[in-house]
């Protein structure tokens, strides 16, 4: 039942955009973010990623739950490092952005379907 339904989605943080997608369906959104492209410094100001985040999360899981969707969040060393003050930051935003939990990932290389079911299966 749809109602009961929660998604699980796939973030990727990249230098000046975020990646979404729901665990099973095709459909990739990409969103800009001019608060990434900044890497002078640590992000001080994470109100634009929290409605970028929020305008992700509500495309990404239309219609009605009673559930909020699970989230993980994807930095891709090669393409984004961040410090740990903005891994905790970033977890904060999303949560608050709309999801009731929110895991970070910081393998070297892209998720595959499957290891992401092995996530969702584990959560």
């Amino acid at each position: 039942m749809e109602l009961f339904r929660r998604h699980f989605i796939y973030i990727q943080v990249l230098p000046d955009h975020f990646t979404g997608r729901v665990l099973g369906d095709k459909r990739t959104i990409r969103r800009a973010c001019p608060s990434l492209d900044n890497r002078r410094d640590e992000i001080k100001d994470f109100s634009h990623i929290r409605h970028t985040l929020k305008a992700i999360f509500k495309e990404l899981s239309p219609g009605f739950s009673l559930r909020r969707p699970v989230a993980l969040m994807h930095f891709v060393p090669s393409h984004y490092v961040p410090t740990q003050v903005e891994v905790v930051n970033f977890k904060k935003s999303a949560e608050r952005a709309g999801v009731s939990f929110c895991c970070i990932s910081k393998w070297e290389a892209p998720h595959t379907d499957r290891e992401l079911e092995l996530i969702w299966t584990r959560l």
